[in-house]
């Protein structure tokens, strides 16, 4: 999905080539000379952490709006009426209402980030620095058929995630317990 409309947002063709991708396309018709995103080790991380930032924000707003929007309005007009500035309704009262979503928030995107293989195997397969743990796992299991490796790989990976994973357990049963 993202991956292919971002491949063409990135897309590269030599100098004096017509540009077909949309951030070489912008830069040459500015009089620049065109940036292979994808290939130069200097940008190709960036460029991956900007899809992963575009596919993660409105997930991540989505959730965080809908709980500013649950707070109850006659607890900020109280605290208003009592005196507090909007900068002590927000720490005060606003970010400790929503610490369960934002809690949500962070262990979805760091559990995303730990298992994304999808991005980099489509813009890069790994190569020119841009490879990740689950591209690696991919490699050593399907490319070099060192399935022992790639296992150990793979339980390193579940690993990684299972504490995330405990930690949100435990935060839903807090709530429901409430």
């Amino acid at each position: 999905g993202a991956s292919v409309i971002w491949r063409f947002v990135y897309a590269f063709r030599p100098e004096g080539s017509q540009q077909i991708g949309l951030l070489n396309g912008m830069i040459t018709s500015l009089g620049f000379k065109p940036v292979g995103w994808l290939v130069e080790q200097s940008f190709n991380n960036v460029a991956l952490i900007a899809i992963m930032i575009w596919l993660q924000t409105g997930f991540c707003l989505i959730l965080l709006s809908a709980a500013v929007k649950g707070i109850p309005k006659d607890i900020i007009e109280a605290a208003r009426m009592d005196g507090a500035t909007e900068w002590q309704i927000f720490w005060k009262i606003t970010i400790p209402m929503i610490t369960s979503t934002i809690a949500v928030v962070a262990t979805t995107v760091v559990i995303s980030v730990l298992k994304v293989f999808d991005i980099v195997f489509v813009m890069t397969a790994g190569n020119q620095g841009t490879e990740v743990i689950a591209s690696r796992m991919i490699k050593e299991m399907f490319n070099y058929r060192d399935y022992g490796r790639g296992s150990a790989i793979a339980v390193i990976l579940l690993l990684a995630i299972v504490p995330v994973m405990i930690s949100n357990i435990r935060r839903f049963r807090q709530q429901e317990s409430l």
